[in-house]
């Protein structure tokens, strides 16, 4: 999975997280981990994970680069 990481404010190319458990983990350990594990969430309700935490990186790549973002 290519994506975003919030917390590190990077783009990885990372395995799928198996579960929710670990999505959940990968984005924890930030001062804004609540922010993002919420947008997770929301996105899980019509999503499967890979597209949840690829959507969540793209919201909030847009938050962190706004000049770069589309």
């Amino acid at each position: 999975m290519y994506w975003y990481n919030p917390t590190t404010r990077a783009d990885e190319d990372i395995p799928t997280p198996p579960n929710d458990a670990r999505a959940i983990e990968i984005l924890s350990g930030h001062p804004d981990s609540d922010e993002f594990i919420e947008e997770y969430r929301w996105r899980r309700k019509t999503h499967d994970i890979e597209k949840a935490m690829i959507i969540t990186g793209e919201m909030f790549y847009r938050k962190h680069h706004p000049a770069i973002a589309p």
